[in-house]
């Protein structure tokens, strides 16, 4: 085996991203906001929205609270509510049906296509022509989700959505970064709408809970910066127009994004560098994510497939290999879904099964990946033999 590298490896390494931009300028812009007083909403998050919208090739970009709350101002804007079919990936963190059920919808969960893990278009088709069937819900939306930074077959999915007459809604929480056939994820060009995440552990990453949502027209991004206060009036605003929500973005972490976007190309390419390196030398035991021609990923999380995960978390235990799940239970089978389960989903449920998560960060040593590796042969090696 390759040495074990002498300092702990990190799962994710957010103190490098913080020493590469350097403690004191984030000092110096909390000083600014301490000043100016506009911790919520203030100038740094119209700073950071125009630069959001200018990066990603969006009309509007909405800075907000979270990424699930951008997931529910998108459809708040969209006017989803109770009687509507949302189609959803169930391989996926539990946000994305959340915001669907939060508004009073029903969730409609679509499986994932073995080879990228992301949701299958063919089983997308297949859900909304059932909801049609059974003649009991309107097919309102679609939310797809680029799982672990890979995007999905965008031209794909927007085709169903207008032959369906459906709204197209990204879910973009760990892809921001990431393209389609040379588009930015956010650019108007490939849906209706996108949400992110600025959540610690994203590829473009504030220090607390953050979001954005990106629109193609005024009267959409109008609907949204209501929704984000309370469904407020721009005329009075104590008049309440509709329901919304607390969204605001905080200053403070609207300025750590603003430093982190200085850093952002570079991390993605060095992200890109250590995606592909995996996917190179990954020994054939294991089954890898397949990213779409055309496509580039935003390697947020790096997730590989094993017949044995039990078995093989703890060898990586025993090597002081760092490891997650990213996903072991499909949102269908989780105790609050369980009135949404009504299809069978076979392929995103053998990879809740399988699926090993390993360290993936702009920061990682091709020392600490060699090393990662030559675990994963060993116990690959030892499981052969036996």
């Amino acid at each position: 085996m390759t040495t074990k590298p002498e300092k702990p490896i990190m799962l994710f390494d957010l103190p490098s991203a913080q020493k590469a931009i350097g403690q004191e300028k984030f000092l110096e812009s909390f000083k600014a906001i301490l000043n100016h007083g506009g911790y919520a909403q203030g100038p740094e998050c119209t700073q950071l929205e125009e630069k959001l919208a200018s990066y990603s090739g969006a009309k509007n970009c909405l800075t907000c609270s979270s990424g699930t709350d951008a997931l529910i101002l998108a459809l708040m804007a969209w006017g989803v509510k109770s009687g509507d079919a949302v189609y959803v990936p169930s391989f996926t963190f539990v946000a994305t049906a959340e915001a669907v059920a939060f508004l009073g919808a029903t969730p409609v969960f679509v499986d994932s296509d073995p080879d990228t893990f992301n949701m299958d278009v063919n089983d997308l088709k297949k859900a909304i022509e059932e909801t049609k069937t059974q003649g009991k819900l309107t097919p309102k939306a679609i939310i797809s989700v680029d799982i672990f930074g890979s995007p999905v077959d965008y031209d794909a999915i927007s085709a169903v959505a207008k032959e369906n007459n459906m709204k197209f809604l990204s879910d973009a929480a760990q892809s921001y970064g990431s393209s389609y056939n040379g588009k930015k994820i956010g650019s108007s060009a490939l849906c209706d709408m996108t949400a992110t995440s600025f959540y610690p552990t994203k590829p473009l990453a504030c220090y607390g809970d953050g979001g954005a949502v990106f629109c193609n027209t005024d009267e959409e991004f109008a609907l949204l910066k209501s929704c984000r206060v309370h469904g407020m009036s721009t005329e009075d605003k104590y008049d309440n127009l509709r329901l919304g929500l607390t969204g605001r973005m905080d200053s403070f972490q609207a300025a750590v994004i603003l430093h982190k976007l200085s850093i952002f190309d570079k991390e993605m390419k060095d992200r890109e560098t250590i995606g592909r390196y995996y996917h190179k030398n990954m020994p054939a035991a294991y089954k890898t994510q397949k990213i779409l021609d055309g496509a580039q990923s935003a390697w947020a999380i790096y997730t590989i497939l094993s017949d044995n995960r039990e078995a093989l978390m703890n060898h990586l235990k025993e090597c002081g290999v760092p490891f997650a799940s990213f996903y072991p239970r499909p949102v269908h089978t989780q105790t609050a879904y369980q009135m949404y389960n009504t299809r069978k989903l076979p392929v995103c449920e053998t990879l809740a099964k399988q699926v090993v998560s390993l360290p993936m960060h702009p920061y990682l040593t091709q020392q600490e990946q060699d090393y990662i590796l030559s675990c994963l042969a060993d116990f690959a090696s030892k499981t052969k033999a036996a």
